[in-house]
């Protein structure tokens, strides 16, 4: 299961009496790159994301929304000990940042550190200012998933679920912890709830074909994994769906 990693920076404001001096334009400047970095790994671009972010650090080395963004950058490059030491840089001028420990957290999740993420994450769920806490409840889930706690998992997903009703990431962990326990019609349930939010979801019509075909829907489990394919036809899944309509072809 892969981890759901959301993240978020401020931008700098400046007042009617701003006055610049060295040390608050490095800082306005930082921010700027930082948000072009941001920009350029969001478009998927993160080589040019981290040259970006470099400057920012360059104008101001205590930027830490830089080194945040630096370690989603690398590890989407899949340059995990570079991602590791941004992402702990970070939380070295910030150590209580709920963004900074979910993206971290959810680093480790994907890293198969299961244990050390349930630190950070444990962290992030406790901040009660914390903007989005459903990121860091889904993240724990898998945590907790990846440590064979199914019981604690699916505690942490009703949280979620209970702060934000029918968010995708854990209606989506939901149904394949329903499905791999046995129970398809539930799991099926969720995904479609999923692909009403999520259409192109690739994961979640992947395992919404399985379960049709498993019951016996044969065109319908076709039309899910067509449908995978053509909406990531390179991923993962989507390359499952394409071996799967192969088989049944």
């Amino acid at each position: 299961m892969a981890a759901f990693i959301a993240h978020e920076h401020k931008a700098n404001a400046a007042s009617s009496g701003f006055k610049p001096t060295p040390a608050n334009t490095d800082k306005a400047k930082a921010g700027i790159y930082t948000s072009l970095g941001s920009a350029y790994l969001q478009d998927g671009h993160a080589r040019q994301a981290i040259r970006e972010l470099q400057l920012a650090i360059a104008d101001n080395r205590n930027y830490a929304d830089a080194y945040n963004i630096m370690g989603l950058a690398y590890e989407q490059l899949q340059q995990n000990a570079l991602a590791r030491n941004a992402f702990r840089r970070a939380l070295s001028m910030d150590a209580k940042n709920p963004e900074y420990l979910n993206n971290y957290g959810a680093f480790l999740v994907n890293s198969g550190s299961y244990a050390e993420a349930l630190v950070e994450l444990k962290r992030a769920t406790a901040d009660p200012l914390y903007s989005t806490p459903q990121f860091a409840w889904t993240n724990l889930a898998q945590a907790y998933a990846g440590l064979k706690d199914l019981p604690a998992a699916r505690d942490a997903l009703n949280r979620a679920l209970y702060l934000v009703p029918n968010y995708p990431p854990a209606l989506q962990m939901l149904a394949e912890l329903d499905f791999k326990a046995g129970k398809a019609d539930a799991a099926f349930d969720h995904l479609r709830v999923v692909l009403a939010q999520e259409p192109d979801n690739a994961n979640a019509l992947l395992l919404a074909g399985r379960i049709a075909a498993q019951q016996g829907r044969t065109t319908q489990a076709q039309s899910f994994w067509q449908r995978c394919v053509t909406a990531s036809p390179y991923s993962a899944a989507g390359k499952q769906a394409q071996q799967l309509l192969l088989q049944d072809g």
